[in-house]
């Protein structure tokens, strides 16, 4: 079974990466990552979202989520989505 889940990065995180999505690996020794984990394993990987992520909306499944939940699991398979804030202008 794999233990990759797909990352989706929208307006402000796509542009700040040059890239739309990315596949992640759950490290060997866990079969989840809690939504805080994720968030620091992205910000050390992606210096330029640390700021970014702090005010962004995440969507696990098309489902918006509470990043501050920390019951909150990413499991293989899973879509995670990055949302920052958008202005209309």
């Amino acid at each position: 079974m794999s233990k990759e889940f797909t990352i989706l990065y929208f307006a402000s995180a796509r542009d700040a990466i040059n890239i739309s999505s990315e596949i992640i690996s759950i490290p060997a020794t866990s079969s989840s990552l809690s939504l805080q984990d994720l968030t620091n394993l992205l910000n050390n990987r992606h210096e330029n979202l640390v700021k970014i992520l702090e005010n962004s909306m995440f969507a696990i499944n098309m489902q918006y989520v509470d990043k501050d939940d920390e019951s909150i699991m990413v499991k293989p398979g899973d879509e995670v989505a990055i949302i920052p804030p958008v202005s209309g202008g």
